[in-house]
């Protein structure tokens, strides 16, 4: 434990030192795990004791992260899209939200009405977003509009303007809305620490509104999950809810029960976009492995139970912690280089990175980088669009006005 200690501490301390920001992916990355590494050895709970697997795993992401990210935003990079976005572009995607949402809103109440599941409202939209109502075993949360709503909200607050300030609100409330549709925390945390990063480096907002914002969204999401969970809660009575405890604090001994280089092939779960995308292609009729893991036991009594096994899972059950060092550097210079672009005023990168820490804050849970590709490929495209068209038509303007 004190190895982990020292290790998360000096990195906070080098990344602090050389970013000087708060979100700066080093800072996020060994603020999270030195506040998780005390609070499961300060916080009252019955959770297993942790042993050495999980401290030398996250020593070395932690350190690697840190190193390799540090490095990235050391080097130069020119920033290449700091106009604004293209207003056409910025109409159709509202265009598109406006006559995509309603219908989402509708599909999903006539399937529950259908399916006779308008009682216990909030935990059977859960159960139907997640695929666990039989007829819906594909899950209401798999949307592709809901990405486009989203960049759309984002690059609305970045490029705010007076006159559009009801769109701004209208796509916000889309996108809440579209969270409670799927009772998911993490589409909340996108829309927060979305809003709150493009906040921060417009300079609208401080350090001390940030920390207020974590407390009020810890609050939240306890009430959150009383209502997802308290039909659960009353049927079964080995369950546990204390969120702090189950959210925060039980993946870390679930991930000391994983054997390392123990999955049944090369990259299971960490390469699971891949494979998913050469069984429908039919080039193997191996399926994708399933993002959502087993419930399993994670104290003596056998009341507390998870399927969230840290950031280290996939990695370190495909590959040991060779796989962990490997996944921390390039995840690290990908963050780094992203973070940097940001910094720069490179806006499509300023939205990116916003939609992209609510995967550095809660590492604590599960890994939502490599494993969820093709969402990252979705937000980097609907992203950069609407500054490349810009971008375009200013070239062929200048192309004429030479002419």
């Amino acid at each position: 434990m004190i190895y982990a200690i020292i290790i998360t501490l000096i990195s906070l301390l080098l990344s602090l030192r050389t970013s000087k920001n708060i979100f700066a992916p080093a800072t996020i990355v060994s603020v999270l795990w030195l506040f998780c590494i005390l609070a499961y050895n300060f916080y009252p709970h019955n959770l297993f004791q942790l042993k050495s697997q999980f401290y030398t795993g996250i020593s070395i992401w932690v350190g690697i992260f840190t190193f390799s990210s540090l490095f990235t935003q050391s080097v130069f990079q020119k920033s290449n899209n700091t106009g604004n976005p293209n207003l056409s572009f910025r109409n159709f995607y509202f265009l598109v939200t406006i006559i995509t949402f309603p219908y989402m809103m509708w599909y999903i109440f006539n399937l529950l009405r259908e399916l006779g599941l308008t009682n216990d409202i909030f935990l059977n939209l859960r159960s139907a977003a997640e695929g666990n109502v039989k007829g819906l075993e594909d899950g209401t949360s798999k949307n592709y509009f809901a990405v486009l709503w989203l960049v759309s909200y984002v690059i609305e607050l970045l490029h705010f303007e007076k006159k559009r300030t009801w769109i701004l609100i209208f796509l916000l409330l889309v996108n809440l809305s579209w969270a409670f549709l799927i009772m998911s925390k993490m589409t909340f945390l996108n829309i927060f620490f979305a809003t709150l990063v493009v906040l921060f480096f417009k300079k609208i907002i401080k350090t001390k509104t940030i920390l207020i914002s974590f407390a009020a969204i810890f609050v939240f999401f306890t009430y959150f999950q009383i209502l997802r969970s308290r039909d659960v809660e009353i049927k079964d009575d080995k369950l546990n809810y204390d969120f702090f405890t189950l959210y925060v604090l039980a993946g870390m001994p679930a991930f000391e029960t994983i054997q390392p280089s123990s999955s049944e092939y090369f990259g299971q779960n960490t390469f699971r976009f891949f494979d998913a995308i050469a069984y429908k292609t039919g080039l193997t009729n191996r399926k994708a492995q399933n993002p959502v893991m087993e419930f399993m036991p994670v104290n003596k009594t056998n009341k507390t139970y998870t399927n969230v096994y840290t950031t280290l899972y996939p990695y370190f059950k495909d590959f040991g912690y060779k796989g962990i060092l490997f996944f921390a550097l390039f995840i690290g210079i990908f963050f780094g280089y992203i973070y940097k672009k940001a910094i720069k005023k490179d806006n499509p990168m300023i939205i990116t990175y916003s939609l992209l820490v609510a995967a550095l804050i809660t590492q604590f849970m599960n890994e939502t980088t490599v494993t969820s590709i093709s969402l990252l490929i979705q937000i980097l495209i609907l992203s950069h669009l609407p500054y490349w068209m810009n971008k375009k038509f200013t070239i062929e303007n200048n192309k004429i006005l030479k002419k």
